[in-house]
């Protein structure tokens, strides 16, 4: 690790690199730097420097130097720098809350200022040793101690601290302080001011006590800046910590009150992450169809459980993510996952399409945050899927394809992570929690900035410009509505155009409270700098109006998906409250006349999640009809008319393997591909590689019909996909051969 850090160290000018004979021994190596670079490196606080009195140089041996220039370079690449390191020689503020604290012990009576008013101009010599710290339980120590926390991202702390205000109000709007509801708006405000989103996002983790302690020192300032206050004011009651926020206790109560449903995430790091389901019906009452806390407890044997949209189905979630939803102004879900502790695997090696806030609210969770693997190196696989369904992203194989790694940390409750889209991550639980008990069990909360699902990228309205004016995209292909626009040619782009394309809309695209008009503009204009600079030809073969409106009509279906998301959050906060006053009228009762009051009735059933939240799942399917619609009318597809096919067709007509659909993941349709069909049942790989089996044909919706397939561009002449393995080559020409046959 320290000949791979010195080796990217020889690339500066401003590094050189000598040996010295140290007291008659063996030679020591001894590094040179410039002044200019050691006048950044010595500003940074928690370390003393030895003095050679006899030479008159400061001296350093490899570890303490490697750590000087880690802080100097945090300024790109603090994190990929900081664990090429071994943890025992970590002598600055890391983001590995696992190494231990080091300090470094100065051997001359001089003072540090002494000391550096004697350097000479042009290189520096240095030396110093770095010691474990001896720094007793009471604190007290005679070396400065390096505390990890305050290498946390600054930036993002002095954000969040400058939205506590406007949170702690919102929280008092919809009466959610005492559901952490300031808490997470601040967080989630202060995330989103900082733009470090999707591919050239920057991943980063806060600790619980950090995030705590700006928040309560925000909420005090304002108190005493606030000339109307009062001596009842309740400012730090309204900013509560994640730590406790939803655990074990909670899942068993959601189980107990709810119909939910869940699955159960794959831990082969030989495969790619696959889910299956949690429970099947016992019998055909509705109680025997209800998921129970045993099945759950048993799918913890075998892997981390998953609850798909839990702030939609679990009212005590919901406060939380219509915070996420309104601090940044998209239709954002949350998904919870649950781990029993001591496993090696509780997620293989993965990337997402959604840029995620991981909140830690029990037990412990092992994290390693790596750099995007290198598209080039397999352009046929979607960065947004990696390591899913049949991709297998191995964690022995991640610096084959470019990766490196950027964070490797244990989340606490309360402590807070951030990885953006299509960064690979895995997990553990082995931690210090070593007993399997329902206490040690994770339970960490998913946040999801959700504008790749909803297609709020330049890539997508790009693509939704060139369909509705009827151009072919020659450039990167994939011109069927069903193809995946995140694999093939555009893979293969320059890196900066195809990172350009791959950026989200910015965050004020649907913020009421901005100029809309204006972020069109902005947008327009950027769609079509980028577009025009991946291909010029299709480009000039858009009508300059149909730029503008399609970003128009972007933004007229992202609002409304995003009130039909406030809707349905604000719908499971009102659940909530209802069944609290239902508990508080019947809590004086018991045995009988208990069981009776709070029995199943038919009006508490359609309360249920499994009917409430599916009426805003059918509203989104609804809102993504128009967009659709707008685009096909540009189309010149004779054989999509339509005139001969049912009423139904997208949920009637025959399914094969390969078919691109729309599948049902929750209650909402997304994008998939059939992968096998066995008796009228489907198993269908999802847009963001997630696995689903057993599907019925209900839940499936077939997007164009058979003769549009057949008609469109599966012919004679297809040309295979860039960048397929010899085996993904041999099954592509296989099943290009079946399609023939069947048309022969």
């Amino acid at each position: 690790k320290e000949k791979a850090f010195l080796f990217r160290l020889s690339q500066h000018s401003w590094f050189s690199c000598d040996c010295l004979a140290s007291e008659g021994k063996s030679k020591l190596p001894v590094y040179t730097i410039s002044k200019e670079v050691y006048n950044k490196i010595r500003n940074f606080d928690g370390y003393t420097i030895q003095y050679d009195t006899t030479s008159q140089e400061m001296k350093t041996p490899p570890p303490f130097l490697s750590t000087c220039l880690v802080a100097l370079l945090a300024k790109t690449s603090w994190a990929a720098y900081m664990h090429t390191l071994p943890a025992a020689f970590v002598s600055l503020p890391c983001t590995c809350p696992s190494s231990p604290f080091v300090t470094t012990t100065c051997s001359s009576s001089g003072s540090t200022s002494t000391l550096r008013s004697r350097l000479s101009s042009g290189g520096i010599a240095m030396f110093a040793t770095v010691q474990p710290s001896t720094t007793s339980d009471t604190g007290s120590s005679d070396s400065d101690t390096i505390d990890p926390s305050s290498g946390l991202d600054q930036d993002i702390l002095s954000r969040i601290t400058s939205s506590v205000a406007s949170s702690r109000e919102w929280a008092q709007d919809f009466d959610l302080v005492s559901e952490s509801g300031a808490s997470f708006y601040a967080l989630f405000s202060g995330i989103r001011s900082s733009a470090a989103l999707g591919i050239r996002g920057k991943p980063f983790y806060l600790q619980s006590k950090e995030v705590m302690k700006v928040m309560e020192t925000a909420a005090m300032d304002g108190k005493d800046k606030d000339e109307n206050k009062n001596e009842n004011d309740s400012s730090l009651e309204e900013i509560q910590g994640f730590d406790g926020f939803f655990t074990f206790d909670d899942l068993a109560k959601a189980l107990q009150d709810d119909f939910l449903d869940a699955s159960r995430g794959s831990t082969d790091v030989r495969q790619g992450w696959k889910v299956t389901s949690v429970s099947t019906p016992r019998g055909s009452s509705f109680e025997d169809a209800r998921m129970t806390l045993e099945e759950v407890q048993t799918a913890l044997d075998k892997g981390t459980v998953i609850f798909n949209t839990a702030g939609a189905h679990i009212p005590k979630l919901a406060g939380a993510t219509l915070a996420c939803t309104d601090a940044s102004s998209l239709p954002c879900a949350v998904n919870m996952y649950v781990t029993a502790a001591g496993k090696r695997t509780s997620a293989p090696p993965h990337t997402d399409r959604q840029d995620v806030i991981v909140v830690q609210t029990q037990g412990k969770k092992h994290w390693r945050v790596y750099s995007p693997p290198d598209p080039t190196l397999k352009p046929h696989a979607d960065v947004y899927a990696r390591g899913k369904g049949d991709d297998v992203l191995s964690l022995y194989s991640l610096e084959d394809v470019g990766c490196e790694k950027l964070l490797d940390v244990t989340l606490e409750p309360g402590d807070v992570l951030f990885i953006p889209a299509a960064y690979p991550h895995t997990t553990d639980t082995v931690t210090d929690l070593v007993e399997d008990t329902p206490e040690n069990t994770s339970i960490h909360l998913t946040f999801n900035f959700d504008t790749h699902v909803w297609d709020l990228n330049y890539l997508n309205a790009r693509r939704l410009a060139l369909r509705r004016a009827g151009v072919v995209d020659s450039a990167l292909g994939q011109n069927r509505e069903e193809d995946s626009p995140y694999i093939g040619k555009v893979n293969l782009l320059p890196k900066e155009v195809r990172e350009d394309l791959f950026s989200n809309l910015p965050l004020d695209f649907l913020d009421e409270t901005r100029d809309l008009a204006a972020v069109v503009d902005s947008v327009t204009a950027e769609v079509k700098r980028i577009s025009q600079s991946v291909d010029a030809e299709t480009f000039d073969a858009v009508p300059d109006t149909v730029w503008r409106e399609t970003v128009e009509m972007l933004q007229k279906q992202g609002m409304e998906l995003l009130e039909i998301h406030r809707d349905m959050y604000l719908a499971a906060v009102e659940e909530g409250r209802e069944r609290k006053a239902e508990e508080a009228i019947t809590a004086h009762l018991s045995g009988d006349a208990l069981v009776r009051a709070r029995a199943m009735t038919p009006e508490k059933m359609q309360r249920l999640s499994l009917f409430r939240v599916q009426k805003f799942f059918e509203k989104i399917n609804e809102a993504k009809k128009p967009l659709q619609n707008w685009t096909r009318e540009g189309t010149n597809n004779e054989s999509s008319t339509g005139n001969d096919l049912p009423a139904n067709w997208e949920f009637t007509l025959p399914l094969t393997i390969g078919d691109q659909v729309e599948a049902d993941l929750g209650g909402a349709f997304f994008p998939a591909t059939v992968t096998k069909v066995v008796g009228g049942k489907y198993d269908v790989k999802f847009f963001d590689g997630d696995i689903m089996d057993g599907l019925d044909r209900s839940q499936i919706k077939l997007l164009v019909p058979p003769t549009s397939v057949a008609g469109s561009t599966a012919d004679d002449t297809e040309e295979a996909p860039p960048g397929l393995t010899p085996k993904e080559l041999k099954r592509w020409r296989k099943r290009q051969e079946k399609t023939k046959a069947k048309k022969g």
